[in-house]
């Protein structure tokens, strides 16, 4: 519960399929009617049941608020893992959060199911019952895999009814996809094949993927459909209304799936009640078996149109804001380049250590304390300036604003080099398919985007670490001679800076081989940084200071100055050093100006010379 308001959460993927956006539409409108807010966790991709594989788009359902929601929905055909939605359900009943599991079977969980056994029967006893198909031929799924072994069973328990024996030639598998299916088909087309089993009169697919490819296949080998060859589906997507012939198929239900697990939500969340469901789809007959050619309702065309179109404008423009976040020189400039007309309702928030330089952030683990620690880095609303870390996102006032007005709130995973980065929300006011569709590749023009400028930003960072290194004297940090060489000669071409008194002030240690042979070269080397730092710090802050090697230093000035004063204060700091042995610097200067005829090695020399003639003056001194 967020502040008084019971949550719902769903774990989905793939919201940009139609079918998942008109599952969530109805399950928003009918929570909203109940005062029940909406939360949904989506990949932007099925994981196909591979539990070995680890990706960090699943670090999105780490971040479901168990000890704020009321209630868990999982759709486990749609993330199509049983290692996250176990996860999942551990977590939840940590919390004594009840779970809704949709399509899938876990122990105490409620069970919202489509009855895939009795729509795809359907379908199977409408080509084999209805339009007499005596030689049918079956595109299976994966092997193994529930659902297809499931309507392989259904396939011959049908055609074995109506006297029709099975052989194992009279299926193959298509794996659910559109290139394996096309293979299968292509191979059974085969003119071998043709002539030791006949032509197939139906080809029954279990998906409508399949289906698509099959009837493309046989059209293209030169059969006919539904003529020559009748042609089925199964799932009901918009895409078999845009084949021709349109495909026969049984659409699985998703304002009937949604209506479901919104009385299942209600009952658990408001009366206690855990009661499970199972949902029919419907056979929908279609040209490809010979039934009438039915036409696509034009609400179907408006959807795919608006989005084709919007698409081609999006791409090119949210590669622009890809490449000018990677290319921007800070954290509120990148951010920045994220404001434009196509993130609306976006909101974006990454974990705390992402910009950190000490650190290639893609090479170290995501720690537990680290993933807690989000900080905002857009919003289209005004929640603040960049990197400014929130507590708990959840509870956000902004967020608690658009659940109290029943906005879904959709969250996706950023990631980018197989590196969690942070969330990014969606808040849209309204259901247009069109928002949605567009969520992935938003998602992934900011995963790039952010991504790709904390790489920059660690290669800048790297890249001026080495610099230092090649330009600083790793004891002093004063510059080295290639260092001061290459300052040296941008102020000489600094046009601002020529005809003005320009003072080289030339220093050596007094006494270093008595430290070195008395205290030892760390007293030695001490000795060395200490003057080193004074020195600096007594120069005006334009100064190139320089450690020639060994105990000699230089510092060149390109402005007026009093080089007496400069020794004195050198003189005054070094002295209030405590140590068993002295520090002392001795120093010469020489004062000239800045033209184009500057030549350093001469402005060294006469500064070396009037600091011997102090180096003696000082040791003269120190033996009376």
């Amino acid at each position: 519960m967020i502040n008084g308001k019971k949550i719902a959460a769903v774990c989905t993927s793939r919201i940009y399929d139609t079918q998942q956006f008109l599952f969530i539409k109805k399950l928003g409108e009918k929570l909203c009617a109940e005062n029940i807010g909406l939360m949904i966790f989506a990949l932007n991709m099925d994981l196909y049941w591979e539990e070995d594989t680890v990706t960090p788009e699943t670090e999105i359902f780490s971040n479901v608020p168990m000890n704020l929601i009321d209630i868990l929905v999982i759709m486990d055909e749609k993330i199509k893992s049983k290692r996250v939605s176990e996860h999942l359900i551990r977590r939840a009943s940590a919390r004594s959060v009840p779970v809704i599991v949709v399509d899938g079977d876990y122990d105490n969980t409620i069970s919202v199911k489509y009855d895939y056994a009795k729509g795809f029967e359907a379908v199977v006893r409408h080509i084999i019952e209805h339009h007499g198909a005596k030689k049918p031929f079956m595109l299976a799924g994966l092997p193994n895999n529930r659902f297809s072994d499931e309507r392989i069973e259904i396939f011959k328990r049908v055609i074995e009814e109506n006297g029709i024996e099975f052989n194992p030639s009279m299926f193959d598998y298509g794996d659910f996809w559109a290139t394996p299916a096309r293979k299968a088909m292509t191979a059974r087309l085969e003119s071998d094949r043709i002539s030791e089993e006949g032509l197939p009169d139906a080809v029954i697919c279990a998906n409508d993927i399949m289906a698509i490819n099959a009837e493309d296949v046989i059209k293209k080998a030169g059969y006919r459909v539904p003529e020559d060859i009748m042609v089925s589906g199964f799932d009901g997507y918009d895409e078999v209304n845009f084949c021709s012939p349109r495909i026969t198929t049984a659409s699985c239900d998703y304002a009937g799936l949604a209506a479901a697990v919104c009385e299942c939500i209600i009952g658990c969340v408001l009366h206690g009640k855990k009661e499970n469901k199972k949902v029919a789809p419907i056979l929908l007959p279609n040209g490809s078996c010979g039934c009438p050619n039915k036409e696509a309702p034009n609400e179907i065309l408006a959807r795919f149109n608006s989005s084709f179109y919007r698409f081609q404008d999006d791409i090119p423009m949210l590669y622009n804001v890809t490449v000018a976040m990677q290319m921007s020189g800070s954290v509120e400039e990148a951010a920045g380049k994220m404001k434009n007309e196509r993130m609306h309702d976006v909101h974006c928030f990454v974990y705390s250590s992402c910009f950190e330089t000490e650190r290639n952030y893609f090479q170290t683990p995501l720690l537990k304390s680290e993933s807690n620690k989000l900080s905002l880095f857009f919003s289209d609303y005004d929640l603040g300036s960049p990197m400014k870390e929130l507590d708990n996102i959840f509870l956000h006032e902004w967020l608690t604003a658009m659940l109290a007005n029943n906005t879904p709130l959709i969250f996706n995973e950023l990631s980018y080099l197989e590196k969690p980065l942070g969330l990014i929300c969606y808040s849209f006011k309204d259901y247009y398919i069109i928002d949605y569709a567009k969520t992935a590749i938003i998602t992934n023009t900011v995963a790039m985007g952010i991504g790709g400028f904390i790489n920059t930003v660690y290669q800048r960072a790297l890249s001026d670490q080495l610099a230092r290194t090649y330009r600083r004297d790793q004891l002093t940090g004063l510059y080295n001679r290639a260092g001061f060489l290459n300052a040296l000669e941008r102020l000489k071409n600094d046009e601002s800076r020529l005809n003005r008194e320009l003072t080289v002030i030339m220093a050596d240690l007094d006494g270093l081989k008595i430290i070195n042979d008395t205290y030892g070269h760390k007293a030695g080397d001490t000795a060395i940084a200490e003057a080193a730092a004074v020195l600096k710090e007594c120069c005006p802050d334009n100064a190139l200071c320089v450690r020639f090697g060994g105990d000699e230093m230089m510092a060149v000035i390109p402005e007026e100055c009093n080089a007496k004063a400069i020794f004195g204060a050198i003189d005054s700091k070094l002295s209030e050093l405590k140590h068993d042995f002295r520090v002392e610097l001795s120093c010469g200067a020489f004062v000239t100006k800045l033209t184009g005829k500057f030549d350093i090695t001469e402005a060294i020399k006469q500064a070396d010379a009037e600091m011997y003639i102090n180096k003696r003056a000082r040791k003269r001194r120190a033996q009376k």
